[in-house]
C-alpha cells in the first residue's frame, strides 16, 4: 500500500512538474514572437502613402513664359507627411521637364507622382501632328495621335502593336523643329518612356520605345 502511495505521488509530481515546464516554454516562445515584431519596427497595420497633385499633371508653357509649380500634399492614413520634391523647369531651354514628388510612410513604403512641363519654341506651338499613323514593320499596328494642347500630344499605340488601347498609351510633346519629348510615365502599372524621337510634320513619327516589354530598336509610324 506504500508502496502504490509512493508511485502516485511520484507519478502526480512529474505530471505537475511537465506541466509548469511547458507553460514556462509557451511563455517564453510567446515573450519571443512579440519581441521579435517589436524589433521590426513595423507595425501591424500599415497605411500607405497618398499623394495629391495640385493643377495640371500635363503642362505646356512656351519659351520665355513664367511657370509655378501649384505643387502637391502627402499623407498617410488622413495625416500630413512629409513631401519631398525634385525637379526644375528651365523655360528658357525647350525641352520636356519632370517634376517628381516622393512620400514614404512610417513603414517604409514609398510612393511617386510625377509632373511634366513642355517648353514649347512657338515655331512649332500651332503645329498639329494629330492624325491616324501605321507602323512600317511587325504588326503593322495603327497609331492614333490626338492634339490636347500647345506642343501636347497622345496617342493609344506607343508601340505599334497589333491592339490600341489604355495599356499602351502615352502622352508626349513636339516641342522644337523636329523633335518629340516622351517622358517616363506610369502606364497601368507599368512605365513607359521613348528616346531618339523625332517628327516629320504630316508624313511619319519615330521613336524608340523604352519598356520591358519591347525590344529596342526604331520604330516609325506613317500617316495615312
Amino acid at each position: 500500500m506504500g508502496c502504490s502511495l509512493t508511485y502516485f505521488k511520484n507519478k502526480t509530481m512529474k505530471k505537475i512538474k511537465n506541466t509548469i515546464i511547458l507553460v514556462l516554454l509557451s511563455v517564453f516562445v510567446f515573450s519571443g514572437c512579440e519581441k521579435e515584431l517589436d524589433t521590426e519596427g513595423i507595425s501591424r497595420t500599415t497605411y500607405y502613402p497618398v499623394i495629391t497633385v495640385k493643377g495640371e499633371q500635363w503642362n505646356s508653357v512656351l519659351i520665355g513664359e513664367v511657370f509655378t509649380d501649384p505643387g502637391a500634399e502627402a499623407s498617410e492614413d488622413g495625416q500630413r507627411i512629409e513631401l519631398s520634391v525634385n525637379g526644375t523647369v528651365n523655360t528658357n531651354i525647350p525641352g520636356v521637364y519632370t517634376i517628381t514628388y516622393s512620400a514614404t510612410n512610417k513603414d517604409g513604403f514609398s510612393v511617386i507622382k510625377r509632373r511634366y512641363v513642355g517648353v514649347i519654341d512657338p515655331a512649332v506651338a500651332d503645329a498639329d501632328m494629330s492624325g491616324k499613323y501605321k507602323r512600317n514593320a511587325g504588326a503593322n499596328g495603327v497609331s492614333t495621335v490626338n492634339k490636347l494642347g500647345v506642343g501636347h500630344y497622345v496617342t493609344d499605340n506607343v508601340g505599334g502593336t497589333s491592339a490600341a488601347g489604355s495599356s499602351t498609351t502615352v502622352h508626349f510633346y513636339h516641342y522644337e523643329g523636329n523633335k518629340l519629348g516622351v517622358p517616363a510615365q506610369d502606364v497601368n502599372g507599368s512605365e513607359f518612356a521613348a528616346t531618339k524621337a523625332t517628327v516629320d510634320l504630316g508624313q511619319s513619327y519615330s521613336w524608340e520605345v523604352l519598356n520591358s516589354g519591347y525590344g529596342a530598336g526604331i520604330r516609325t509610324f506613317v500617316k495615312f
